[in-house]
């Protein structure tokens, strides 16, 4: 099988897993590899928000960039499709959804006619503000397990593979 289907194919069966009761053949976490625990973790939450957001009709994808717009009033649909690392294609249907329900509002900028920012409506700041107590009521029973202390260094541990990996926190 070709890399790039072997590599979808793995995908798949993670994504699965994720949806699946634990299986006991799988062995101890502690002898997992990170980039299979982390694919495990990421798509059990990935689900647990799809169920959360699904209610108020939006996807993950959708949520982060009403969730960015707000922390980054006026980014540009490029600006967004860098971001997440997707197409410009791709990022204005998104735009283009969240605009047709009154979510976002394009704007000319003033300095470049050519360029369109984007920003929350008050539509969309209502929806956020709800969406987001429902996303941090996960993380807080994610995290239940744990102290204060073991989530903060687990933070710190998480910014520095960020980091590791060339990303970049966006100010």
């Amino acid at each position: 099988m070709p890399a790039k289907k072997r590599g979808a194919a793995e995908l798949d069966v993670l994504e699965r897993e994720a949806k699946a009761p634990a299986a006991t053949s799988v062995g101890p976490p502690e002898n997992w590899g990170m980039i299979y625990l982390l694919a495990r973790i990421f798509y059990a939450m990935r689900q647990k928000s799809e169920d959360a957001l699904r209610p108020h009709n939006l996807t993950p994808m959708q949520f982060t960039i009403l969730d960015s717009l707000k922390r980054w009033n006026g980014l540009s649909s490029a600006e967004l499709s860098r971001r997440f690392r997707v197409t410009p294609q791709t990022m204005g249907e998104m735009i283009g959804n969240l605009e047709r329900r009154a979510l976002i509002a394009r704007v000319q900028d003033p300095s470049n006619r050519r360029a369109l920012r984007l920003s929350l409506t008050e539509p969309g700041e209502r929806l956020l503000a709800c969406c987001e107590s429902e996303m941090l009521a996960i993380e807080a029973r994610m995290f239940e397990h744990m102290s204060a202390r073991d989530v903060e260094a687990l933070r710190g541990r998480l910014r520095s593979l960020h980091d590791g990996l060339g990303l970049r926190f966006e100010s």
